[in-house]
């Protein structure tokens, strides 16, 4: 057999090409791996916005409708109301006549169900919850007693560079917060609709 007629085996990798190829990849696994993460918190927070700014045009859309607020006129706190499960707001917002509030049973949002029980409407049809993409409820706040202010929460937030600036009240009639991925409030990860 002549030399140039000799069969070679298949073309095969060498262990250290195979590790390279193994360390390019990883090395490119290393850095998409935190990108993917920024990218789901960024992504979190818009959708985070969208209901905020869902909720307070909702409550706009209940004023411009009823001539007020959708609570029980001898309601006259301008503390923080949560969208928990069974919340009047969420109801009457959502449609319901809780309370003889939304007697046209006018829908005012519609949020999505939520995933795995976070970022969005949560518990059974009539006691429904509204929760951020951490599993909070969102807070609401409503000029009740009509002076066309209401107390601007950032002027407690932990965060200098937040609390500093911030005005004492926010001529508005309606605003909405979720207290983030920390769950608590009033810190530098609020996501709020006035800023």
């Amino acid at each position: 057999m002549k030399t140039s007629q000799i069969r070679r085996g298949p073309a095969a990798f060498t262990l250290i090409e195979m590790l390279i190829v193994i360390g390019i990849i990883a090395v490119l696994a290393a850095l998409a791996i935190p990108t993917t993460g920024i990218a789901m918190r960024m992504v979190k927070k818009v959708r985070t916005q969208t209901v905020l700014k869902d909720l307070t045009l909702g409550i706009k859309g209940y004023q411009t409708e009823y001539g007020r607020y959708p609570m029980p006129p001898d309601f006259k706190s301008e503390e923080p109301l949560q969208t928990a499960e069974g919340a009047g707001l969420l109801k009457v917002l959502m449609g319901q006549d809780e309370q003889g509030l939304n007697a046209r049973a006018i829908t005012y949002i519609e949020p999505p169900p939520a995933k795995n029980g976070v970022g969005g409407l949560t518990g059974e049809a009539g006691g429904y919850g509204l929760v951020d993409f951490w599993g909070e409820p969102y807070e609401v706040v409503m000029d009740l007693n009509y002076d066309g202010r209401i107390r601007n929460p950032d002027t407690t937030n932990d965060d200098r560079m937040i609390s500093d600036d911030a005005p004492q009240d926010l001529v508005m009639g309606a605003i909405a917060y979720s207290v983030g991925e920390d769950k608590k409030r009033n810190t530098k990860d609020d996501i709020v609709s006035w800023r």
